[in-house]
């Protein structure tokens, strides 16, 4: 997958490079990370003392090398997942990976828990375990194997670093380790609670998982990390769009104008996105107010429209039981944007308000712009 130094510097492993370095919000290969946009730093990396929770477990240069080796599998086993979602076959390449990614944890610095990439190998396994039991269970294999292999690859691209994780000079407590774990575990339930509620809709786990992403915003820092905020936003959308088309839907019909809602709203939604991402990008230092700000406006938008309009591409493969599929799949491409982008990208958070706009905006439009609509039965 690429190259990389192992503990001892000089030779030469395999690892899963990062698309982008994050110079702005840190992610750190060696140290602990900083916050994402709201500029707060991890306080677990203060702790007095330490403990074998968090303290290395002496595998030195072998476990290192190892460690890498295994995340490249447990890559291209999520590899294997999102293909697998065109197949019949890959019943149990969850589990799988589940046991890659766990295995390249523990042969990674026991202080690895508190890096990115340690959070990237929890939140992966824990969701891909939930997901291997909804499959086992009976569910749409295809659907819960390809998304979740898909934010796998994100989390690994985004967050393991290029060299493997490393041992640090900071000490944490027990406690410090097992709030880690027990904040990445729930992080990828959450991710997983999502996938099921898009295709097995219920209002209670809603009102749940939104109390849950609450809680997590405003008692825990691992919220304030880029790429998890931008993952957990993201999966809201395509999780939470049910509860409102499924209000929206009852009062739809085959008036006239569909067309014209349709391309009303994309062109609003587009607008919406650029104005408001300039308005954030313009506050960013590297990026200033000026030409910059508005460059880098046009190149997020444009990554977003040409995600959203793939998405309308949907229903000609099929995905056509949406009252408005070109519109569903407008906004299912609007809600996985900021993930895809994030990879390339550290200023994809910027995106979502505007996104958040655009996606009410095409799903209450037809109930303004179309005309002579007969309720549906």
């Amino acid at each position: 997958m690429g190259s990389g130094e192992d503990a001892i510097g000089n030779q030469s492993s395999i690892s899963i490079p990062r698309l982008l370095d994050k110079p702005d919000n840190g992610v750190l290969a060696n140290s602990a990370i900083k916050s994402a946009s709201a500029g707060r730093t991890m306080l677990r990396g203060c702790a007095s003392h330490s403990c074998c929770l968090c303290k290395s477990n002496g595998s030195g240069l072998s476990g290192g090398v190892m460690a890498e080796t295994i995340a490249t599998l447990a890559f291209l086993s999520a590899l294997a997942m999102l293909i697998s979602s065109v197949f019949t076959k890959g019943k149990w390449l969850p589990g799988i990976t589940v046991a890659l990614l766990l295995m390249a944890l523990i042969q990674s610095p026991l202080e690895g828990i508190h890096q990115p990439g340690g959070w990237a190998l929890l939140i992966g396994a824990s969701l891909c375990s939930v997901v291997q039991y909804h499959i086992k269970r009976g569910r749409n294999r295809k659907f819960f194997s390809g998304f979740a292999g898909g934010i796998t690859l994100v989390l690994l691209l985004t967050m393991y670093p290029e060299e493997g994780i490393k041992e640090t000079v900071n000490e944490y407590s027990a406690t410090d380790g097992l709030i880690v774990i027990i904040e990445s575990v729930i992080v990828g339930i959450l991710l997983a609670q999502l996938l099921y509620n898009a295709v097995y809709f219920d209002k209670k786990n809603s009102i749940r998982v939104i109390a849950i992403v609450a809680i997590l915003y405003v008692f825990s820092d691992i919220m304030f990390v880029d790429q998890i905020f931008i993952l957990v936003i993201s999966m809201c959308f395509v999780g939470l769009l049910p509860l409102l088309e499924d209000r929206i839907t009852p009062k739809l019909g085959t008036g006239s104008g569909r067309a014209k809602s349709l391309a009303i709203s994309t062109l609003l939604g587009i607008i919406l996105v650029f104005s408001i991402t300039y308005a954030l990008v313009s506050g960013v230092n590297r990026v200033g107010s000026g030409d910059g700000a508005i460059a880098v406006s046009l190149w997020l938008t444009v990554a977003v429209t040409a995600i959203g309009m793939g998405g309308m591409l949907l229903p000609l493969f099929g995905f056509d039981a949406h009252p408005r599929p070109e519109a569903w799949g407008w906004r299912l491409g609007l809600s996985l944007s900021p993930i895809l982008i994030s990879i390339q990208t550290d200023l994809a958070g910027h995106l979502l308000l505007g996104i958040t706009l655009a996606i009410l905006i095409s799903v209450s439009s037809p109930l303004v712009i179309e005309k002579g609509r007969e309720k549906a039965v």
